[in-house]
């Protein structure tokens, strides 16, 4: 484990986080299946992380309700984000973690922000090392110039980045970066736990 990662780790249980070390995305969705019991209920936001590890597919074989996010409808859509926003449980990733020991993400209709606030008996962050920065500001320039024009890409959103590979702050209608959640300490309601894999993993 560098310096880097240890440091990240540390800073985060320090900010009341359950911090959590794994080499392998495989290790860490063993782990996150065993911890997750069947039949509860399972939120998500949109993630390629998550969909990388197979995740939601070994929750569901296990026999957990998983509210997966999008749907046929824009009504459908949110009627799971609003679903998922009541789940026992919540997973995402996070679009990056701060050495310093915050979670910084940004969303276009912020219902993952809303997922990771309130509501839960737990959330579980799923991230590659890949999304640690040293700090708040380059966490920023990494969501909007690393994270977002690959996402806009994949999901067929008309936006400057998406052709160019970098941010313009534009004001198109299909643009993501709307709403952005800054995580320093674990809030009250909701017990955080981490997962921290040793491999690059989402954008």
């Amino acid at each position: 484990m560098d310096g880097r990662v240890e440091r990240t780790l540390e800073n985060l249980r320090q900010h009341g986080f359950e911090a959590r070390y794994f080499e392998t995305a495989a290790e860490a969705k063993e782990d996150i299946v065993k911890r997750i019991e069947a039949g509860v209920s399972v939120g998500c936001g949109g993630s390629v992380t998550l969909a990388e590890m197979g995740l939601l597919e070994a929750l569901e074989a296990k026999g957990c309700d998983v509210i997966r996010h999008g749907g046929a409808t824009p009504e459908e859509r949110v009627a799971n984000d609003r679903k998922a926003a009541l789940a026992d449980f919540y997973l995402s990733s996070s679009n990056a973690i701060t050495e310093t020991g915050s979670l910084v993400n940004i969303d276009g209709s912020g219902n993952r922000l809303a997922g990771m606030l309130f509501g839960h008996k737990q959330l579980l962050i799923v991230a590659g090392v890949n999304k640690i920065t040293g700090s708040l500001d380059e966490a920023y320039l990494r969501i909007k110039n690393v994270a977002a024009p690959p996402n806009c890409k994949r999901l067929g959103r008309k936006t400057p980045c998406a052709e160019l590979g970098r941010c313009m702050n534009c004001n198109s209608p299909d643009r993501i970066c709307n709403a952005t959640l800054i995580i320093d300490r674990q809030p009250y309601a909701v017990p955080t736990a981490i997962y921290l894999i040793n491999e690059k993993l989402g954008y």
